[in-house]
C-alpha cells in the first residue's frame, strides 16, 4: 500500500460513514488549568478552570512554593470537576506541604506535575 493509499482510506472510510448516516463523534479531551492563590493561615486556595473538552475528569498537581530566605515547601492535592462544571475550588491546608519549617515568608507559587484524568 501506497503512503498516497494509506492517507486517502481513512478518508474514504469517514466520508462513507457520514454518507450512510453513521454519527462519527470526535471528543475533545477534557482539559484544564490549576491557579493558586496567596497562602494564608489555612493553606492556599487553588482554582481548577476548565479550558477544553466535556465530561467529568480528576486534576492533579504539585505545588511549589518559594520563601524569602529561598527555602521550598511542597504540596500535592486532586480535585474532581463534574460533567458541565466549570471550575472549582480545592483547599490545600497547611499541614499537607512538606519542608514547612524551611520557609519563613512565602513569595511565589508553581504549580507542577498537572494531570488530568477524565472520570466516568
Amino acid at each position: 500500500m501506497t503512503s498516497h493509499t494509506r492517507l486517502l482510506l481513512p478518508l474514504a472510510l469517514l466520508f462513507a460513514a457520514t454518507a450512510t448516516g453513521c454519527k462519527v463523534e470526535v471528543k475533545e479531551p477534557a482539559a484544564a488549568r490549576v491557579d493558586c492563590g496567596t497562602p494564608g493561615p489555612h493553606g492556599v486556595d487553588c482554582q481548577v478552570v476548565r479550558t477544553g473538552g466535556p465530561g467529568a475528569f480528576e486534576a492533579c498537581w504539585d505545588l511549589e512554593i518559594s520563601c524569602q530566605n529561598n527555602g521550598v515547601m511542597t504540596g500535592a492535592s486532586c480535585h474532581q470537576v463534574a460533567d458541565g462544571v466549570p471550575s472549582g475550588t480545592q483547599n490545600m491546608p497547611v499541614a499537607s506541604f512538606r519542608n514547612t519549617e524551611a520557609c519563613d515568608v512565602p513569595t511565589s507559587g508553581q504549580v507542577r506535575n498537572l494531570k488530568i484524568t477524565p472520570r466516568g
